[in-house]
Protein backbone atom coordinates (compact mmCIF):
# COMPACT_ATOMS: atom_id res chain seq x y z
CA UNK A 1 0.00 0.00 0.00
CA UNK A 2 1.40 3.84 -0.64
CA UNK A 3 0.40 6.18 1.13
CA UNK A 4 -1.02 9.11 -0.52
CA UNK A 5 -3.03 12.36 0.41
CA UNK A 6 -6.73 11.36 0.91
CA UNK A 7 -6.09 7.77 1.77
CA UNK A 8 -8.49 6.63 4.40
CA UNK A 9 -7.43 3.26 6.31
CA UNK A 10 -10.07 0.91 6.99
CA UNK A 11 -12.56 3.84 6.44
CA UNK A 12 -11.34 5.79 9.52
CA UNK A 13 -7.73 7.56 9.39
CA UNK A 14 -7.82 9.65 6.67
CA UNK A 15 -4.28 10.74 5.69
CA UNK A 16 -3.86 14.86 5.03
CA UNK A 17 -0.13 15.24 4.75
CA UNK A 18 3.14 13.44 5.55
CA UNK A 19 5.58 14.82 8.51
CA UNK A 20 8.53 12.30 8.88
CA UNK A 21 9.96 9.52 7.34
CA UNK A 22 12.02 7.03 9.30
CA UNK A 23 14.07 3.65 8.64
CA UNK A 24 10.73 1.36 8.77
CA UNK A 25 7.75 4.00 8.03
CA UNK A 26 6.29 7.09 7.51
CA UNK A 27 4.60 9.35 9.55
CA UNK A 28 1.29 11.16 8.22
CA UNK A 29 -0.98 13.35 9.95
CA UNK A 30 -4.11 12.40 9.59
CA UNK A 31 -8.31 12.61 10.86
CA UNK A 32 -9.70 10.39 12.63
CA UNK A 33 -13.49 10.55 11.39
CA UNK A 34 -14.89 8.02 13.99
CA UNK A 35 -14.03 10.50 16.77
CA UNK A 36 -13.21 13.75 14.71
CA UNK A 37 -9.87 14.45 15.82
CA UNK A 38 -6.67 15.35 14.69
CA UNK A 39 -4.05 11.99 15.05
CA UNK A 40 -0.54 11.07 13.40
CA UNK A 41 -0.60 7.61 11.39
CA UNK A 42 2.99 5.69 10.80
CA UNK A 43 2.36 3.41 7.96
CA UNK A 44 5.12 0.98 7.20
CA UNK A 45 6.97 1.83 4.04
CA UNK A 46 5.67 0.83 1.06
CA UNK A 47 9.19 -1.15 -0.24
CA UNK A 48 8.33 -2.96 3.44
CA UNK A 49 4.84 -4.13 2.84
CA UNK A 50 4.45 -8.08 3.26
CA UNK A 51 8.01 -8.49 4.89
CA UNK A 52 7.18 -10.56 7.83
CA UNK A 53 10.17 -9.31 9.94
CA UNK A 54 9.36 -5.62 9.47
CA UNK A 55 5.39 -6.64 10.11
CA UNK A 56 6.36 -8.10 13.24
CA UNK A 57 8.81 -4.95 14.47
CA UNK A 58 5.65 -3.14 13.76
CA UNK A 59 3.68 -5.41 16.18
CA UNK A 60 6.11 -5.04 18.71
CA UNK A 61 6.07 -1.41 18.39
CA UNK A 62 2.74 -1.21 19.07
CA UNK A 63 2.87 -3.38 22.15
CA UNK A 64 5.44 -1.76 23.65
CA UNK A 65 3.71 1.72 22.92
CA UNK A 66 0.77 0.74 24.14
CA UNK A 67 2.11 -0.51 27.61
CA UNK A 68 3.05 3.08 28.38
CA UNK A 69 0.96 5.68 29.97
CA UNK A 70 2.99 8.75 30.88
CA UNK A 71 2.33 12.64 30.41
CA UNK A 72 6.28 12.57 28.87
CA UNK A 73 5.10 9.51 26.29
CA UNK A 74 3.38 9.85 23.22
CA UNK A 75 0.26 7.60 23.51
CA UNK A 76 -0.78 5.24 21.44
CA UNK A 77 -4.47 4.99 20.14
CA UNK A 78 -4.78 2.08 17.71
CA UNK A 79 -2.77 -0.44 15.21
CA UNK A 80 -4.11 -2.34 12.28
CA UNK A 81 -3.01 -4.30 9.29
CA UNK A 82 -4.56 -3.13 5.71
CA UNK A 83 -3.16 -4.61 2.26
CA UNK A 84 0.04 -6.36 3.52
CA UNK A 85 0.69 -3.55 5.21
CA UNK A 86 0.52 -2.00 9.02
CA UNK A 87 -0.12 1.25 10.21
CA UNK A 88 -0.19 2.93 14.16
CA UNK A 89 -2.16 5.34 15.40
CA UNK A 90 -0.88 7.87 17.51
CA UNK A 91 -0.91 11.46 19.56
CA UNK A 92 -0.45 14.21 17.42
CA UNK A 93 2.45 16.24 18.87
CA UNK A 94 1.71 19.94 17.60
CA UNK A 95 5.62 20.79 17.84
CA UNK A 96 8.51 19.90 16.44
CA UNK A 97 11.25 17.62 17.40
CA UNK A 98 13.97 18.64 18.69
CA UNK A 99 16.44 17.73 15.92
CA UNK A 100 14.72 20.82 14.09
CA UNK A 101 14.88 23.20 16.83
CA UNK A 102 19.03 22.28 16.76
CA UNK A 103 19.43 23.29 13.34
CA UNK A 104 17.74 26.14 14.10
CA UNK A 105 20.37 26.98 17.05
CA UNK A 106 22.96 24.34 17.92
CA UNK A 107 23.83 25.53 21.27
CA UNK A 108 21.08 26.13 23.56
CA UNK A 109 20.61 28.15 26.74
CA UNK A 110 20.81 25.97 29.95
CA UNK A 111 17.60 27.14 31.60
CA UNK A 112 16.04 25.79 27.49
CA UNK A 113 18.32 22.77 27.83
CA UNK A 114 17.67 20.98 31.32
CA UNK A 115 13.82 21.13 31.48
CA UNK A 116 13.95 19.51 27.61
CA UNK A 117 16.23 17.00 29.54
CA UNK A 118 14.57 16.03 32.98
CA UNK A 119 11.43 15.44 30.99
CA UNK A 120 13.33 13.07 29.10
CA UNK A 121 14.98 11.12 31.81
CA UNK A 122 11.16 10.76 33.22
CA UNK A 123 9.58 9.38 30.18
CA UNK A 124 12.25 6.94 29.93
CA UNK A 125 12.28 5.87 33.40
CA UNK A 126 8.47 5.22 33.18
CA UNK A 127 9.86 2.82 30.03
CA UNK A 128 12.02 1.32 32.44
CA UNK A 129 10.09 0.36 34.94
CA UNK A 130 7.78 -1.04 32.70
CA UNK A 131 10.30 -2.99 31.16
CA UNK A 132 10.98 -0.93 27.99
CA UNK A 133 14.64 -0.31 26.60
CA UNK A 134 14.37 2.42 24.00
CA UNK A 135 17.29 1.80 22.49
CA UNK A 136 17.08 4.50 20.04
CA UNK A 137 16.98 7.76 22.03
CA UNK A 138 18.01 10.60 19.75
CA UNK A 139 17.02 14.09 19.16
CA UNK A 140 14.62 13.16 15.89
CA UNK A 141 12.61 10.96 19.01
CA UNK A 142 12.09 13.53 21.20
CA UNK A 143 9.39 16.07 20.28
CA UNK A 144 8.60 19.51 21.93
CA UNK A 145 5.40 20.69 22.42
CA UNK A 146 4.22 24.50 21.88
CA UNK A 147 3.67 24.40 25.61
CA UNK A 148 7.01 23.02 26.62
CA UNK A 149 5.75 19.37 27.26
CA UNK A 150 8.50 16.88 26.13
CA UNK A 151 7.48 13.44 24.49
CA UNK A 152 9.69 10.94 23.17
CA UNK A 153 8.07 8.50 20.83
CA UNK A 154 9.29 5.85 17.63
CA UNK A 155 9.83 2.63 20.23
CA UNK A 156 10.19 1.00 16.74
CA UNK A 157 13.80 -0.86 17.71
CA UNK A 158 12.45 -1.11 21.27
CA UNK A 159 12.88 -3.86 23.50
CA UNK A 160 11.41 -5.42 26.64
CA UNK A 161 12.10 -7.96 28.90
CA UNK A 162 9.91 -10.57 27.79
CA UNK A 163 10.32 -10.38 24.17
CA UNK A 164 12.20 -12.63 22.38
CA UNK A 165 15.61 -10.27 20.75
CA UNK A 166 14.50 -9.87 16.62
CA UNK A 167 18.32 -8.69 15.88
CA UNK A 168 20.53 -11.03 14.69
CA UNK A 169 23.83 -12.24 15.93
CA UNK A 170 26.20 -9.23 15.53
CA UNK A 171 23.25 -7.08 14.53
CA UNK A 172 23.49 -3.63 15.83
CA UNK A 173 20.16 -1.69 16.24
CA UNK A 174 20.03 1.84 16.63
CA UNK A 175 21.82 5.43 15.31
CA UNK A 176 25.06 5.20 15.36
CA UNK A 177 25.63 8.84 16.79
CA UNK A 178 23.68 7.58 19.34
CA UNK A 179 24.92 4.23 20.05
CA UNK A 180 25.82 3.12 23.41
CA UNK A 181 29.58 1.15 23.76
CA UNK A 182 27.38 -2.14 25.11
CA UNK A 183 25.13 -1.75 21.61
CA UNK A 184 28.03 -1.06 19.64
CA UNK A 185 29.77 -4.27 20.49
CA UNK A 186 26.43 -6.73 20.26
CA UNK A 187 26.13 -6.66 23.91
CA UNK A 188 21.89 -6.54 25.06
CA UNK A 189 20.34 -2.55 25.55
CA UNK A 190 19.97 -1.54 28.98
CA UNK A 191 18.44 1.27 30.86
CA UNK A 192 22.14 2.81 31.69
CA UNK A 193 21.95 2.12 27.44
CA UNK A 194 19.72 4.98 27.04
CA UNK A 195 20.96 7.50 29.84
CA UNK A 196 24.23 7.01 27.49
CA UNK A 197 22.14 7.82 24.31
CA UNK A 198 20.74 10.73 26.57
CA UNK A 199 24.25 11.77 27.66
CA UNK A 200 24.98 12.34 23.66
CA UNK A 201 21.84 14.56 22.91
CA UNK A 202 23.09 16.79 26.02
CA UNK A 203 26.67 17.34 24.84
CA UNK A 204 25.40 18.03 21.28
CA UNK A 205 22.64 20.65 22.45
CA UNK A 206 25.83 21.99 25.00
CA UNK A 207 28.96 22.55 22.52
CA UNK A 208 26.88 22.50 19.05
CA UNK A 209 28.04 18.89 17.76
CA UNK A 210 28.37 15.53 18.65
CA UNK A 211 31.28 13.91 20.52
CA UNK A 212 32.00 11.15 17.51
CA UNK A 213 31.90 11.40 14.42
CA UNK A 214 33.38 9.65 11.27
CA UNK A 215 33.04 8.51 7.46
CA UNK A 216 30.51 5.54 8.34
CA UNK A 217 28.77 4.38 10.85
CA UNK A 218 30.82 1.73 11.65
CA UNK A 219 33.69 4.12 12.33
CA UNK A 220 31.74 6.28 14.75
CA UNK A 221 30.28 3.01 16.57
CA UNK A 222 34.01 2.40 16.99
CA UNK A 223 34.63 5.83 18.17
CA UNK A 224 31.61 5.22 21.11
CA UNK A 225 33.80 1.99 21.97
CA UNK A 226 37.46 3.06 21.88
CA UNK A 227 38.12 6.81 21.96
CA UNK A 228 37.28 8.94 25.48
CA UNK A 229 35.16 11.59 25.04
CA UNK A 230 36.21 15.37 24.07
CA UNK A 231 36.05 17.51 27.20
CA UNK A 232 33.42 19.61 27.49
CA UNK A 233 34.42 23.79 27.28
CA UNK A 234 35.10 25.74 30.01
CA UNK A 235 31.79 28.16 30.04
CA UNK A 236 29.99 25.10 30.71
CA UNK A 237 28.72 24.68 34.43
CA UNK A 238 31.31 22.35 36.30
CA UNK A 239 28.25 20.59 37.79
CA UNK A 240 26.52 20.03 34.57
CA UNK A 241 29.45 19.61 32.73
CA UNK A 242 30.19 16.55 35.47
CA UNK A 243 26.95 15.25 34.90
CA UNK A 244 27.10 14.94 31.63
CA UNK A 245 30.43 13.45 31.57
CA UNK A 246 29.06 10.83 33.87
CA UNK A 247 26.37 10.03 31.57
CA UNK A 248 29.31 9.40 28.79
CA UNK A 249 31.08 6.71 30.77
CA UNK A 250 32.08 3.54 29.27
CA UNK A 251 31.07 1.64 31.96
CA UNK A 252 27.04 1.25 32.71
CA UNK A 253 27.90 1.08 36.05
CA UNK A 254 29.77 4.58 35.94
CA UNK A 255 26.35 6.22 34.91
CA UNK A 256 23.82 7.26 37.03
CA UNK A 257 21.95 4.16 38.45
CA UNK A 258 18.06 5.37 36.96
CA UNK A 259 16.82 8.13 34.91
CA UNK A 260 14.75 9.27 37.87
CA UNK A 261 18.06 9.87 39.93
CA UNK A 262 18.96 12.07 36.81
CA UNK A 263 16.01 13.99 36.41
CA UNK A 264 16.27 14.94 39.59
CA UNK A 265 19.48 15.98 39.40
CA UNK A 266 18.94 18.51 36.63
CA UNK A 267 15.97 19.50 38.78
CA UNK A 268 18.49 20.85 41.00
CA UNK A 269 20.54 22.57 38.55
CA UNK A 270 17.95 25.72 37.66
CA UNK A 271 15.22 26.25 39.13
CA UNK A 272 12.80 27.38 35.98
CA UNK A 273 12.98 23.50 35.47
CA UNK A 274 9.92 21.98 36.55
CA UNK A 275 10.14 19.53 40.11
CA UNK A 276 7.21 16.42 38.75
CA UNK A 277 8.24 17.33 35.25
CA UNK A 278 4.91 19.45 34.33
CA UNK A 279 6.41 22.07 31.45
CA UNK A 280 6.50 25.76 32.42
CA UNK A 281 7.55 28.43 29.94
CA UNK A 282 11.13 29.18 30.20
CA UNK A 283 11.36 32.62 29.09
CA UNK A 284 8.79 34.13 31.07
CA UNK A 285 6.44 36.44 28.47
CA UNK A 286 5.91 40.50 28.93
CA UNK A 287 3.08 40.92 31.67
CA UNK A 288 3.09 37.69 32.83
CA UNK A 289 2.78 37.39 36.80
CA UNK A 290 5.87 36.68 39.18
CA UNK A 291 5.64 34.82 42.14
CA UNK A 292 5.71 37.83 44.67
CA UNK A 293 9.27 37.74 46.79
CA UNK A 294 8.85 37.32 50.63
CA UNK A 295 10.01 40.44 51.95
CA UNK A 296 8.40 43.78 51.18
CA UNK A 297 10.94 46.78 50.21
CA UNK A 298 10.53 50.01 51.83
CA UNK A 299 8.98 52.97 49.72
CA UNK A 300 11.41 54.29 47.40
CA UNK A 301 13.79 51.14 47.19
CA UNK A 302 14.75 49.49 43.56
CA UNK A 303 12.14 46.44 42.36
CA UNK A 304 13.13 42.80 43.85
CA UNK A 305 14.18 41.20 41.57
CA UNK A 306 13.44 37.19 41.05
CA UNK A 307 15.62 34.06 41.08
CA UNK A 308 14.89 34.09 37.51
CA UNK A 309 15.93 37.67 36.82
CA UNK A 310 12.63 39.18 36.52
CA UNK A 311 11.85 42.19 38.31
CA UNK A 312 8.72 41.67 40.43
CA UNK A 313 5.34 43.41 39.73
CA UNK A 314 4.17 45.87 42.41
CA UNK A 315 0.90 44.91 43.94
CA UNK A 316 -2.28 44.87 42.84
CA UNK A 317 -3.29 47.98 45.30
CA UNK A 318 -0.38 50.54 46.57
CA UNK A 319 -0.84 50.34 50.53
CA UNK A 320 -2.30 53.48 52.39
CA UNK A 321 0.59 54.10 53.90
CA UNK A 322 2.88 53.60 51.08
CA UNK A 323 0.53 56.17 48.64
CA UNK A 324 0.35 58.95 51.02
CA UNK A 325 4.60 59.04 51.73
CA UNK A 326 4.38 58.91 47.89
CA UNK A 327 1.99 62.06 47.41
CA UNK A 328 3.78 63.83 50.05
CA UNK A 329 7.27 63.29 48.18
CA UNK A 330 5.83 64.95 45.54
CA UNK A 331 4.23 67.40 47.11
CA UNK A 332 8.06 68.51 48.28
CA UNK A 333 7.69 66.72 51.65
CA UNK A 334 10.65 64.68 52.62
CA UNK A 335 9.07 61.07 52.77
CA UNK A 336 8.96 59.07 55.60
CA UNK A 337 12.49 57.21 57.12
CA UNK A 338 11.87 53.48 57.95
CA UNK A 339 12.79 52.67 62.23
CA UNK A 340 14.18 49.52 63.50
CA UNK A 341 11.19 47.85 64.93
CA UNK A 342 11.88 46.56 68.99
CA UNK A 343 9.40 43.55 68.08
CA UNK A 344 9.60 42.40 64.98
CA UNK A 345 6.06 40.67 63.37
CA UNK A 346 6.86 37.76 61.65
CA UNK A 347 4.59 36.67 59.16
CA UNK A 348 5.00 32.85 56.58
CA UNK A 349 5.22 35.21 53.81
CA UNK A 350 5.90 38.90 54.39
CA UNK A 351 8.13 41.36 57.42
CA UNK A 352 6.62 44.23 57.95
CA UNK A 353 8.77 47.14 59.24
CA UNK A 354 7.83 50.32 61.52
CA UNK A 355 8.09 53.55 59.90
CA UNK A 356 8.08 57.16 61.86
CA UNK A 357 6.34 60.55 60.78
CA UNK A 358 8.79 62.72 60.35
CA UNK A 359 6.38 65.58 60.99
CA UNK A 360 3.41 66.04 63.08
CA UNK A 361 1.45 67.98 60.98
CA UNK A 362 0.50 66.13 57.56
CA UNK A 363 -1.78 65.90 54.86
CA UNK A 364 -3.84 63.11 54.56
CA UNK A 365 -5.28 61.57 51.15
CA UNK A 366 -9.02 60.97 52.44
CA UNK A 367 -9.72 64.16 54.97
CA UNK A 368 -7.12 66.79 54.13
CA UNK A 369 -5.65 68.78 56.71
CA UNK A 370 -4.56 66.97 60.16
CA UNK A 371 -3.16 67.11 63.14
CA UNK A 372 -1.11 64.49 64.70
CA UNK A 373 -3.64 61.81 64.74
CA UNK A 374 -6.77 64.18 65.48
CA UNK A 375 -8.31 64.96 61.56
CA UNK A 376 -10.30 68.18 61.03
CA UNK A 377 -13.65 66.70 61.31
CA UNK A 378 -12.71 64.51 64.84
CA UNK A 379 -11.04 68.24 66.08
CA UNK A 380 -14.47 70.29 65.05
CA UNK A 381 -16.63 67.04 67.10
CA UNK A 382 -14.69 67.42 70.55
CA UNK A 383 -14.71 72.28 70.00
CA UNK A 384 -18.62 71.30 69.24
CA UNK A 385 -18.62 69.00 72.96
CA UNK A 386 -17.19 71.45 75.01
CA UNK A 387 -19.03 73.76 74.45
CA UNK A 388 -23.06 71.41 75.20
CA UNK A 389 -21.10 70.80 78.35
CA UNK A 390 -20.13 74.43 79.07
CA UNK A 391 -23.42 75.44 78.76
CA UNK A 392 -25.08 72.93 80.30
CA UNK A 393 -22.61 73.46 83.77
CA UNK A 394 -23.59 77.35 83.52
CA UNK A 395 -27.25 76.89 83.33
CA UNK A 396 -27.14 74.43 86.38
CA UNK A 397 -24.99 77.25 87.74
CA UNK A 398 -27.47 79.80 86.90
CA UNK A 399 -30.88 77.72 88.90
CA UNK A 400 -28.84 77.27 91.90
CA UNK A 401 -28.10 81.43 92.63
CA UNK A 402 -31.39 81.34 92.90
CA UNK A 403 -33.83 84.56 92.08
CA UNK A 404 -31.94 87.55 89.75
CA UNK A 405 -31.28 90.72 91.02
CA UNK A 406 -33.47 93.46 90.81
CA UNK A 407 -36.20 90.77 90.03
CA UNK A 408 -38.58 92.40 92.85
CA UNK A 409 -40.17 90.87 95.66
CA UNK A 410 -42.00 87.90 94.85
CA UNK A 411 -45.25 86.39 96.99
CA UNK A 412 -44.41 84.75 100.18
CA UNK A 413 -45.60 80.93 100.01
CA UNK A 414 -46.14 79.30 103.51
CA UNK A 415 -44.09 75.71 103.24
CA UNK A 416 -44.09 73.02 105.54
CA UNK A 417 -41.72 72.60 108.27
CA UNK A 418 -40.49 69.43 107.16
CA UNK A 419 -38.47 71.28 104.13
CA UNK A 420 -35.37 72.98 104.30
CA UNK A 421 -35.88 76.54 102.74
CA UNK A 422 -33.02 79.56 101.80
CA UNK A 423 -34.19 82.65 103.64
CA UNK A 424 -33.47 86.53 103.76
CA UNK A 425 -33.48 88.19 106.79
CA UNK A 426 -34.15 91.31 105.61
CA UNK A 427 -34.86 93.29 102.23
CA UNK A 428 -31.44 94.85 102.69
CA UNK A 429 -29.82 91.22 103.90
CA UNK A 430 -31.82 90.05 100.35
CA UNK A 431 -30.27 92.19 98.63
CA UNK A 432 -27.21 92.06 99.67
CA UNK A 433 -27.08 88.55 98.90
CA UNK A 434 -26.85 87.26 102.35
CA UNK A 435 -28.13 83.92 103.30
CA UNK A 436 -29.39 82.83 106.51
CA UNK A 437 -29.11 79.29 107.76
CA UNK A 438 -31.75 78.02 109.24
CA UNK A 439 -31.34 76.58 113.18
CA UNK A 440 -31.20 72.65 113.36
CA UNK A 441 -34.93 72.32 114.66
CA UNK A 442 -35.96 73.94 111.46
CA UNK A 443 -37.82 77.25 113.54
CA UNK A 444 -37.57 80.33 112.16
CA UNK A 445 -36.62 83.47 113.87
CA UNK A 446 -39.14 85.33 114.99
CA UNK A 447 -40.65 88.33 112.72
CA UNK A 448 -38.22 87.25 109.88
CA UNK A 449 -39.97 87.63 106.81
CA UNK A 450 -40.54 84.54 104.42
CA UNK A 451 -39.34 83.81 101.07
CA UNK A 452 -39.09 81.33 98.35
CA UNK A 453 -36.77 80.72 95.52
CA UNK A 454 -37.89 80.25 91.90
CA UNK A 455 -37.58 76.72 92.30
CA UNK A 456 -39.64 76.04 95.51
CA UNK A 457 -41.93 78.70 93.55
Amino acid sequence: MKPTPGTALVGRYRLERQIAVGGMGEVWAAHDLALARDVAVKVLREEFAGDKGFLDRFRTEARNAGSLSHPNIAQLYDYGEQDGSAYLVMELVVGEPMSDLLEREPVLPIQRLLPILAQTARALHAAHVAGVVHRDVKPGNILLGRGGRVKITDFGVSLAVNQVPMTATGMVMGTAQYLSPEQAIGRPATPSSDLYSLGIVAYESLVGHRPFTGPTAVDIAVAHVNKPVPPLPPSIEPRLAELVMRMLSKEPAERPRSATALARTFDQMVESTPPEGVPVMVSAPAGAAVAPTTVAPPAGAPPTVAPGGIAAPPPSYPPRRQLRETRESAGGRPPAEPRPSSRAATRTTTTRTTTTRTSTTRTSTTTGWRLGRVTWPMLALILLLIALLGGALADTLVNAAGPDEGAGARPAATAPRSSTHVTGSTAEQAADGEMIIPSASGELPAGAPTTTTAKDA
